[in-house]
């Protein structure tokens, strides 16, 4: 299997990175794991998204899934595809989704003109092409499930989405090729301790370790952190790797290795979190 990043910021915008959005590719199959916003417009970078095999959203937050309205657009816009493209939505989502229409003035059946939208069974697994797919709960302030994605060969990669601390999460990812695991908050002081939602670095980390993962890939974080975070990884560098768009990980049977794509690099510089300033004239930014 392939990995490919296209967005890994959380919900407030950043300016180097989309918000959450994973491709997944083995052999013929693609799968879009979440769709937040800026997403779609890296998506086609990689793939025409008429050839996704799949989307699969972990929950109905928007920068999870609020870029399918864009993605939409990609496909005929008067009448119905001849083939739609499998949506997969948690419980709930159906409902939700339906009223994104009239949100972005458009007809009643726009979206499911070119998607075939369906609400997945978190208790049950399925197949997507090559690749069979199954889920974990995650501890969200809303509904919210991880995803474990095995190939053929039996390598797995879970990408937990949202969470906060969560043995479930643990148990699901153990002995996992790879992990993709959030680290949205500076201290896990700054989330409700009643009501965790998300995780910390050291928490990230933890988990991680805990699960006895091939490799763990942290996601879901504001750029402002990003030189903090990789001085506090140094120790682990060779097992933990920090998210960003269009780093690709390669995944089988023998562990996950990694190497940064240089499809449009030019466009996302700004490792230490700072504004690429170059295009308005200004100095390179610090690398």
């Amino acid at each position: 299997m392939k990995v490919t990043v296209l967005g890994r910021g959380p919900a407030s915008p950043q300016p180097d990175t989309p918000a959450s959005g994973l491709l997944v590719q083995s052999d013929l199959t693609a799968i879009l794991l979440d769709c937040g916003q800026g997403v779609a417009g890296r998506l086609v970078d990689h793939i025409e998204p008429a050839r996704l095999s799949a989307v699969v959203i972990g929950h109905m937050h928007a920068d999870h899934f609020i870029d399918l309205s864009a993605l939409r657009y990609r496909f005929t816009w008067g009448g119905r595809s001849a083939t739609r493209l499998p949506v997969y939505l948690p419980p709930g989502g159906l409902a939700r989704f339906a009223e994104l229409a009239g949100v972005v003035s458009e007809r009643s059946s726009f979206f499911d003109d070119a998607f075939d939208m369906r609400a997945y069974d978190p208790a049950r697994t399925i197949r997507i092409g090559a690749l069979t797919i199954g889920f974990t709960p995650g501890r969200h302030y809303v509904p919210a499930w991880g995803v474990s994605i095995t190939a053929e060969d039996g390598s797995r990669i879970v990408y937990a989405g949202d969470t906060g601390p969560n043995p479930d999460l643990v148990r699901a990812a153990a002995g996992a090729e790879l992990l993709v695991l959030e680290s949205t908050l500076d201290d896990a002081a700054d989330d409700d301790p009643g009501d965790r939602g998300h995780l910390a670095l050291d928490e990230a980390l933890d988990h991680g370790r805990a699960a006895e993962v091939g490799r763990l890939l942290i996601t879901h974080y504001p750029s402002r952190r990003r030189a903090a975070m990789a001085r506090a990884i140094q120790s682990v560098e060779d097992w933990a790797i920090l998210a960003e768009p269009d780093l690709v990980v390669d995944v089988d049977g023998a562990g996950a290795s990694t190497a940064q794509s240089d499809n449009r690099s030019d466009r996302f510089l700004s490792w230490d979190g700072e504004r690429d300033v170059r295009a308005a004239g200004g100095p390179a930014p610090r690398t």
